[in-house]
């Protein structure tokens, strides 16, 4: 209950040091004498960087956390023996065994690595993790994006057809994309588009992302 309430002032006094901020920046930008239309562009822009700032912060902070428990874990577990190297990228997952480290060697090792969280698995062996933004080499060799049969577009580990499904994004609007995209296109995607490197990736995403039935952002593993 105390982490609760402190969450909740440290909200509290960052949305008035936020609101602070903007009220200095809005004095400073009329006594320059600019324009309200200006004013009100600088204001949007600064109010985006002070989020973002937050945002940026608020991840740091995490990651931070994550890696003093891991810390912590390998301190206190002697038996520690080998560590792996889990990468978690866009599509796919590989895991890499980086060899025997002592404890101490352990320690260094993850802080040599502030982007890196982990857990311990099987009693002596320590899996650190990294996030990468791109596509596993299997993926880079075998995805390909399409429509499943209940017309969702859909990652797929090798062509459609054999449907080994890696992701499921969302519902396309099927007949709306007949009308209003080029001839073949959707053709094309009904029997695969490669994908070979996160851009590919991402294009096809914000193309068909236009005519999803439900908001991009609910996407099922």
């Amino acid at each position: 209950m105390k982490f609760l309430n402190f969450n909740k002032r440290w909200k509290k006094i960052k949305r008035t040091l936020t609101t602070f901020t903007i009220c200095i920046l809005l004095a400073v930008l009329a006594g320059a004498g600019l324009p309200i239309s200006q004013m009100v562009q600088s204001l949007l822009t600064a109010g985006s960087s002070i989020e973002v700032m937050e945002e940026n912060s608020s991840l740091e902070e995490d990651s931070n956390m994550a890696q003093a428990s891991l810390l912590e874990q390998i301190r206190s577990n002697d038996k520690l023996r080998r560590v792996f190297l889990e990468k978690n990228y866009v599509c796919g997952t590989e895991t890499i065994n980086l060899g025997d480290f002592t404890p101490e060697e352990m320690i260094t090792l993850v802080k040599q690595h502030p982007g890196w969280s982990g857990y311990i698995e099987a009693g002596n062996d320590l899996v650190v993790q990294e996030t990468v933004n791109d596509l596993s080499p299997h993926c880079k060799e075998n995805a390909y994006m399409s429509l499943d049969k209940e017309g969702n577009l859909t990652l797929f580990d090798g062509k459609p057809k054999e449907e080994k499904t890696i992701r499921t994004f969302f519902q396309l609007d099927v007949g709306s994309m007949e009308t209003s995209l080029p001839a073949g296109v959707l053709e094309q995607l009904q029997n695969g588009i490669r994908v070979q490197d996160i851009e590919e990736y991402n294009s096809v995403l914000s193309t068909f992302g236009d005519y999803a039935v439900a908001p991009v952002g609910n996407i099922v593993e």
